[in-house]
């Protein structure tokens, strides 16, 4: 019973499919195909030019300027070729279109890759992130696009409307954008990240490619003069790689829902704790994982009466119970003014009311608070820029003699900031504030030098204390190198004094593997005879790992 009903709707798409497949021109399908594999200088600038707008705007995390690049990427056509030549075993386009996707791919990281170490911004953003955890639904939008360009090219109806919007829906070319800043900065995790999420929409729209030029009557078997090999077999491994690559996907859509449901529980336990009627309420909320499972929780409030630290602290207890697991919480507080202001009415009897002037310091003071909160800003941006180096003091004032505001950077680094960094902070702080700045920078480096008494070799706990900071540095998963110098003592006989000197140049590495957790690979050690001081001393420098050579 169930089965006739379907048997008029069966018989109605199978003429339906007949009278499209009447109207598809075969021979126009194929030639646009062979133009789309074609090889020319041409296609590799247009495929430059897309990528480097891309990575542009993945550094400056800008959605518009992303989606502009999509639309210039010429990459959709030959990954669609690739698809055709899948189902049909045509062997030369399957040759011409895999070729012209490898040269592709090489030339788009290359490209990618040295523009981002040329760069002077290589702070990881959110466009950045959110392309280096591809998920379930990704895979799922590259198939419905592939399979909107696959009838685009078959039909040629709205091809021009079609494609672009393919390429946006896909987005082939930010992904393989990620991969390059990953290579430019040496981060493997956002190599690995934006490189699967091109390989996922890859596999995908070459899967809903073949689905649709079957459906419009494709196959080998009927175009036998196209050449080609067994399709069931082809097919069977396409599904194959299609199903491994869905594990991760499924399991970072996973990861991704849990992500939600914590946000939605931390801003119902937040509400529960805060909303509070004539009181205060949840303004805002930002949470991540902190160290040793730890939640970090920062929050606002807008509220009537400033919360003391008594009630901060049982707050940040209740909602670890709630959330059933440790939580770090921080809590900034605004407060406003409860209902509408009142208007009352002027009584001419009142004596006028005078006015006291401010005191000098209550002016400076309040001054100085404003400034130090717009500077404490500026001096966030400015870590983020010279990363891994960090601001550790500076000084904002007035020159009676200047127009300009003079600003002074102490700066933790063991490599100077070039003259190009120099100015570049200068007028994103001039921007800023809307004032004229002239900025000085002073150096000073992350780990002080260890001095050791003549003939000792072995580290002090004190040394050893003040070598601890690299730690936490190199957890930051910044591309550092441990250079370490060790000046060998004048006093003495010279062999002992040079084996002396190695043996602390040792001793201190080895302390930075076992205590600080920094490979082996990425420490160098250099022996110094030449010592104007005389005394024995170990230098220990942070600085960015070399480009390799090729």
């Amino acid at each position: 019973m169930t089965y006739g009903i379907f048997v008029p709707l069966l018989r109605y798409l199978k003429l339906k499919r007949e009278g499209q497949l009447n109207q598809i021109n075969r021979e126009s399908v194929i030639k646009s195909i062979y133009d789309d594999v074609e090889i020319s200088a041409g296609y590799f600038l247009l495929l430059s030019l897309a990528n480097l707008i891309a990575l542009c705007g993945l550094i400056v995390n800008s959605a518009p300027v992303i989606i502009g690049a999509m639309l210039i990427s010429p990459l959709m056509q030959p990954i669609l070729s690739v698809g055709f030549a899948f189902l049909t075993g045509n062997r030369t386009i399957w040759r011409m279109a895999l070729k012209k996707i490898i040269l592709s791919l090489a030339v788009t990281l290359a490209v990618a890759g040295i523009a981002t170490w040329l760069s002077p911004l290589q702070e990881t953003t959110n466009e950045i992130l959110s392309r280096t955890s591809p998920n379930l639904y990704d895979l799922l939008i590259a198939m419905l696009a592939g399979i909107a360009g696959a009838v685009a090219i078959c039909t040629k109806k709205n091809f021009l409307t079609i494609i672009p919007g393919v390429a946006i829906a896909t987005a082939v070319i930010p992904p393989l954008s990620v991969a390059g800043f990953g290579i430019g900065t040496g981060s493997m995790r956002i190599f690995l990240g934006g490189f699967f999420l091109f390989f996922t929409n890859f596999v995908a729209i070459i899967f809903a490619t073949c689905a649709v030029l079957f459906y419009y009557g494709f196959t080998p078997t009927v175009d036998s003069y196209l050449g080609g090999s067994s399709l069931r077999k082809r097919i069977v491994y396409l599904a194959s790689v299609l199903c491994i690559i869905s594990i991760p996907l499924v399991y970072t859509l996973r990861e991704s829902i849990n992500q939600i449901r914590l946000q939605k529980l931390v801003q119902a336990t937040l509400k529960q704790e805060f909303d509070k009627q004539g009181l205060s309420r949840l303004t805002s909320f930002t949470q991540k994982e902190g160290k040793e499972g730890a939640l970090e929780v920062d929050a606002v409030i807008s509220t009537t009466k400033y919360l003391s630290e008594k009630n901060i602290a049982v707050s940040e207890k209740n909602i670890g119970r709630n959330l059933k697991r440790p939580v770090t919480f921080r809590l900034e507080q605004i407060k406003v003014q409860p209902g509408g202001l009142r208007d009352e009415p002027i009584k001419p009897t009142l004596a006028p009311v005078t006015i006291q002037p401010r005191r000098p310091m209550e002016i400076v003071g309040d001054a100085r608070m404003q400034t130090m909160r717009l500077m404490n800003d500026e001096m966030k941006k400015i870590d983020a820029i010279v990363a891994p180096a960090t601001v550790t003091e500076y000084t904002f004032g007035i020159n009676s003699r200047q127009q300009e505001y003079p600003l002074e950077l102490q700066i933790r680094s063991d490599s100077p900031l070039s003259e190009g960094q120099i100015l570049l902070l200068e007028r994103m702080v001039n921007a800023d504030l809307g004032i004229p700045v002239r900025l000085r920078v002073s150096i000073t480096p992350f780990l002080p030098e260890l001095f050791f008494a003549p003939g000792k070799t072995a580290l002090t706990e004190e040394m050893k204390k003040s070598l601890l900071p690299a730690k936490d540095i190199f957890a930051r998963e910044l591309p550092l190198q441990v250079t370490i110098t060790s000046y060998v003592e004048t006093a003495g006989k010279r062999t002992t004094n040079l084996r002396a000197a190695r043996e602390r140049a040792e001793a201190t590495a080895s302390f930075l593997t076992k205590a600080c957790n920094i490979p082996q690979g990425r420490i160098e050690t250099t022996i110094v005879r030449s010592n104007p001081s005389g005394s024995p001393r170990v230098k220990v420098a942070l600085l960015p790992q070399p480009e390799k050579k090729p």
